[in-house]
């Protein structure tokens, strides 16, 4: 596929949602699918009466797994670890550095004293920083998309 997408999702696939974020893609859930897929969009669903319309892709599995793997394949995907985490997991909008004097009382004090780099989402608010949570991630999704982790 030319370009990165963005997708649009289904509220009902919330999790991928997430992953697709924790990967770096746009990934927007809607409460119902559009008439028409906008340019440049990718419409995920499990509704099958959508199936083989002009921008969708039919989401055939029902676990997280196979529903990542599938879209992954399907679009020609190749995850960069440079991009990932570059979103944030709640509400889609990309994170921005943030000094360690600016999230202190924010996030725990033995993570403000050994993180590396913040990052804050400038919707939300939330806070993000290198961890066992990211190891443990990027650990699932070699394992669901073949591959070796990469820093």
């Amino acid at each position: 596929m030319a370009g990165e997408p963005a997708f649009l999702l289904e509220r009902h696939l919330g999790r991928l949602a997430r992953w697709l974020r924790l990967l770096g893609y746009d990934a927007a859930l809607l409460q119902r699918p559009p008439a028409v897929v906008p340019p440049g969009r990718v419409l995920l669903t499990r509704r099958r009466r959508l199936r083989g319309r002009r921008g969708v892709v039919w989401v055939a599995a029902d676990r997280l797994e196979d529903q990542l793997r599938q879209v992954m394949s399907e679009l020609d995907l190749r995850p960069s670890s440079a991009r990932r985490f570059s979103r944030c997991l709640d509400c889609n909008r990309p994170v921005e550095p943030v000094p360690r004097e600016e999230v202190a009382g924010l996030v725990p004090d033995y993570v403000l004293h050994t993180a590396e780099r913040f990052t804050r989402c400038p919707g939300c608010g939330r806070v993000f920083w290198p961890g066992s949570h990211g190891r443990r991630a990027a650990e699932r999704l070699a394992r669901i998309l073949g591959r070796r982790p990469r820093s």
